[in-house]
């Protein structure tokens, strides 16, 4: 079986362009520091 991702699928979602580099990133973006971490969050992601 092969997967065919729909081709609308990031036509609904707002983009900006970041930086020199012109990288296209959604307007609302979560970091994975968001997802992965312990208890003190701060020390880990500096």
């Amino acid at each position: 079986m092969t997967y065919l991702a729909n081709p609308k699928r990031y036509s609904y979602k707002n983009f900006k362009r970041c930086g020199k580099s012109g990288l296209d990133l959604p307007q609302i973006t979560l970091g994975l520091w968001h997802n992965f971490g312990g208890k003190n969050i701060n020390l880990e992601s500096k």
